[in-house]
């Protein structure tokens, strides 16, 4: 989990994508469309290597470029959360964003004059190529996702602020604790515990953008002990969480 919003474009291999409730089994030219709230993972299948393309960005440094006409962003945010993240690209596309892509990857590796004006504009042009590709789709991917694990994700997520535990859970579906623990593994890629860190964690880092003080976060996240809160968010976070609040602020 970053904070800067992410295009990944499958290029081969075997691999499964984690987004949320939702697990795809990436080809070629499928491009993934992930935001900073998007809990997420690639897992590749044992002893199977994959090619892709990653590119990052913070989106402060796309906001001023947007107009009234063109959000550049708008596949990222103006939608549903774990929602239209995947997208598959026609040849044609794909062959486009190739040369975009080597083109700012280039741009961002060169010492020569002009080099970051360069990179800006080839990131710009892959994002309208992505928003584009993005509002033109009408590809609805497979959801691989077991049923059990949604379950669970479903009640930790409307129950993420209180005092969540694997007995609780356990209960509630009622099943064995170790069972369903071995099984969410197995289907979602991650443990349960892992899920609910990062969902909280990711409620944490919205609340302090908006102002919360590091103690109503705590409480408002879910995590209610103060310690375990500064010490697991420093963790995934790697800064404190007033430091965080500090240079993330929104005006």
């Amino acid at each position: 989990m970053h904070d800067s919003y992410e295009l990944l474009l499958f290029l081969g291999g075997c691999t499964d994508c984690y987004i949320e409730h939702h697990r795809y089994r990436l080809k070629r030219g499928d491009l993934l469309i992930i935001n900073s709230q998007e809990i997420h993972r690639a897992v590749a299948s044992e002893g199977t290597p994959y090619e892709r393309i990653a590119t990052h960005f913070y989106p402060e440094l796309v906001r001023n470029y947007c107009t009234e006409q063109t959000d550049l962003l708008s596949c990222f945010e103006k939608r549903k959360n774990a929602d239209r993240n995947l997208l598959s690209l026609t040849p044609k596309s794909l062959e486009h964003y190739l040369y975009l892509t080597d083109h700012l990857h280039t741009a961002v590796a060169s010492a020569s004059f002009g080099h970051d004006i360069l990179a800006s504009t080839y990131l710009l042009q892959l994002l309208v190529l992505a928003n584009t590709c993005f509002y033109e789709s009408t590809w609805i991917p497979e959801n691989l996702m077991p049923q059990l694990s949604s379950q669970i994700m479903r009640y930790i997520d409307e129950h993420l602020t209180e005092d969540l535990s694997i007995q609780a859970l356990a209960d509630h579906l009622y099943m064995n604790r170790s069972h369903m623990s071995r099984k969410f593994r197995e289907q979602a890629g991650c443990s349960i515990q892992e899920y609910i860190i990062l969902k909280r964690i990711s409620l944490a880092k919205t609340l302090l953008k908006q102002g919360k003080s590091v103690t109503d976060t705590c409480e408002l996240s879910g995590f209610h002990d103060y310690s375990n809160f500064i010490r697991t968010f420093k963790k995934y976070a790697q800064v404190s969480p007033g430091h965080y609040r500090v240079t993330n602020m929104e005006a």
